[in-house]
C-alpha cells in the first residue's frame, strides 16, 4: 500500500541522432525507450513502473481501464536538417493484427521554421494503390502530395493512414500515440544509395494508406487536437496561474515550448527537466503554473 502522495513528475529527454536530424523523446510509454523520473523520491523509476505502482492515480480511471501499465503517449520534440521519409503509420487495428501493438495517430507543432522548411501532408489528388506504387518506381511521389511552407505556430493532425514528410530546417513538437511503428514508402533517393539507403516498407504500407485526397487545416490556438488518443491545447502565461484538476480524472502534460514554466504543488517547487516536460499526476486537484517571462506551452492529456 502506498503511503506517499505524487507529485508533478519530470523526465530526463533522451536524444536520438538520425539521419535526418535529431529528436528528443521527452515522454515515453514504450517499454524498450521509456522515460526515467528525473526528480522526487521516484527519481530512477521509469514511467511504467510507477505506472504499476499507482494505477489510476497516475493517469487517470478511464486511460487506465484503456490502457493498463503503459504509460499510452510518446512526446518528442524533432530537429528536422535534412528530409524525413515519406512514411505512414498504421491504425490500432492494422498494428494490432500485424505487430501486436498500437496503431500511431500523432500532431505536429511547428516550433519553428526557416524559409525552405517544408512538410509533406497527404495526396493532392485521389489516388490508387497502383499509381501510388507507380510515382514510387519513378521517384516522383512529391508531385502527388500536398507541399506546405509551415510557419511557426501551426498545428498539424497526422491520423493513421496519412502519408507525410518534411524536411528543409524544421523544429516539431510531436504527440503521439504509445507506437513506434513506421512504414517509410520513398526516401528522397536515399534507399538507392548503399551508404545510405534504410528498409522500405511499401508492400506493408499498401492496405494502409488512405488513398483520397487531403486538404491540410492547420490549427494555430486554443484546443489545437481533440482526438481519441489525445487531446491538445496552445497555453500562454505571464505570471502565474492557479488550476483546478479536482473536477478531472485525468492526467496532464506540460511541454514548454518558449520562456520558462515551473509549478508548485503541496507548498513544493517543480521544473521540467532541461528542454523536458513535467507530468501532472491525475490524483492531484490542485496546482499553481508560474512563469517570469512570457512562456507559450503545450497541455497535453488523453
Amino acid at each position: 500500500m502506498n503511503t506517499k502522495n505524487l507529485y508533478p513528475l519530470a523526465c530526463k529527454p533522451e536524444w536520438k541522432e538520425k539521419i535526418w536530424g535529431s529528436e528528443s523523446w521527452l515522454l515515453s510509454g514504450l517499454e524498450q525507450d521509456v522515460s526515467v523520473i528525473d526528480n522526487g523520491f521516484l527519481k530512477g523509476n521509469t514511467i511504467n513502473e510507477v505506472l504499476e505502482i499507482y494505477l489510476t492515480d497516475l493517469v487517470g480511471t478511464t486511460v487506465y481501464e484503456a490502457c493498463g501499465d503503459e504509460f499510452p503517449l510518446l512526446i518528442k520534440q524533432l530537429n528536422v536538417n535534412d528530409f524525413l521519409s515519406v512514411q505512414v503509420h498504421p491504425d490500432n487495428e492494422r498494428a494490432a493484427e500485424m505487430h501486436h501493438a498500437y496503431g500511431k495517430t500523432e500532431m505536429w507543432y511547428v516550433m519553428d521554421a526557416q524559409p525552405d522548411a517544408r512538410l509533406y501532408l497527404g495526396f493532392n489528388q485521389d489516388m490508387t494503390p497502383a499509381l501510388l506504387y507507380e510515382h514510387c518506381t519513378k521517384g516522383t511521389l512529391p508531385e502527388v502530395m500536398n507541399c506546405i511552407t509551415p510557419k511557426k505556430g501551426e498545428c498539424y493532425y497526422l491520423p493513421a493512414g496519412l502519408i507525410h514528410a518534411c524536411g528543409g530546417g524544421v523544429t516539431l513538437a510531436e504527440v503521439q500515440q504509445v507506437s513506434d511503428i513506421t512504414y517509410r514508402i520513398y526516401d528522397w533517393g536515399r534507399e538507392h544509395n548503399v551508404q545510405t539507403a534504410r528498409e522500405m516498407h511499401l508492400d506493408l504500407a499498401i492496405d494502409c494508406i488512405d488513398y483520397k485526397k487531403h486538404i491540410p487545416a492547420p490549427t494555430t490556438e486554443g484546443e489545437l487536437v481533440n482526438s481519441p488518443y489525445f487531446t491538445v491545447r496552445l497555453g500562454e502565461l505571464e505570471g502565474s496561474r492557479e488550476v483546478d484538476g479536482s473536477y478531472s480524472d485525468q492526467f496532464m502534460v506540460y511541454m514548454p515550448l518558449e520562456g520558462d514554466l515551473s509549478i508548485t504543488a503541496d507548498g513544493q517547487l517543480y521544473k521540467p527537466s532541461e528542454k523536458g516536460c513535467l507530468l501532472i499526476p491525475a490524483s492531484l486537484d490542485y496546482w499553481k503554473l508560474m512563469s517570469t517571462e512570457k512562456t507559450k506551452f503545450l497541455e497535453i492529456t488523453r
